[in-house]
């Protein structure tokens, strides 16, 4: 609900990130509660219900930076991308460049992650979501990940022990070869048995 609140722009285009997540948060704990309302639930999932539903949540906004010279003076020039991220919760988005780790968000240490982080409740509205955002300049070549917090963890403590994780992951080219991966990291208890998400964007150039 809240990725698909948010992908339908609840909130203006022009709008903060920041307040385009909000909006989301507002629309889906709406639509949860009415959800609710229309279903006849057993006693012990009435009970769940009133304890709501929680979630991370890590949004991302890439866009061209205005102002940029013609195509043309572009194809032998990097280009200038700006990144936006809102986040609540240890989805994180690390930013690479010329093979250097630049930009940890929410967290950058793998020592941060723990069994009870900051998330949204179905409960509460947008202001009690602890929103954090960062925002920064891409260029031709940099990568972009979006990880879900048992990878991500991961990502920072090989990062820590002086491998380059995001060479490992830019090998992966399918979902198959991504679930080997993630199970012989399971069966090696480099990584903890939590479900697992990559997303990951190099910037290219102009079209």
């Amino acid at each position: 609900m809240l990725v698909d609140s948010f992908i339908s722009g609840a909130a203006p285009e022009n709008s903060g990130l920041k307040q385009a997540m909000q909006a989301a948060i507002e629309s889906s704990s709406a639509k949860w509660s009415e959800l609710l309302l229309t279903r006849t639930l057993p006693w012990y999932a009435e009970e769940k219900a009133a304890q709501g539903s929680h979630a991370a949540f890590t949004c991302v906004r890439l866009a061209p930076i205005a102002g940029q010279p013609s195509k043309k003076r572009l194809f032998f020039q990097k280009i200038a991308y700006k990144w936006e991220a809102a986040a609540v919760g240890d989805v994180c988005v690390f930013i690479v460049s010329d093979d250097c780790l630049i930009d940890a968000f929410p967290i950058d240490s793998s020592a941060e992650f723990d069994n009870s982080p900051c998330l949204i409740s179905s409960l509460r509205g947008a202001d009690d979501a602890h929103i954090v955002t960062k925002s920064g300049e891409l260029r031709q070549g940099d990568m972009v990940f979006l990880l879900s917090d048992a990878l991500a963890e991961w990502f920072l403590r090989s990062r820590e022990d002086g491998f380059s994780p995001w060479k490992t992951l830019s090998r992966i080219k399918s979902e198959a070869a991504f679930r080997l991966f993630i199970e012989r990291l399971r069966e090696t208890k480099q990584m903890k048995n939590d479900d697992a998400t990559l997303l990951s964007v190099t910037i290219g150039k102009l079209p």
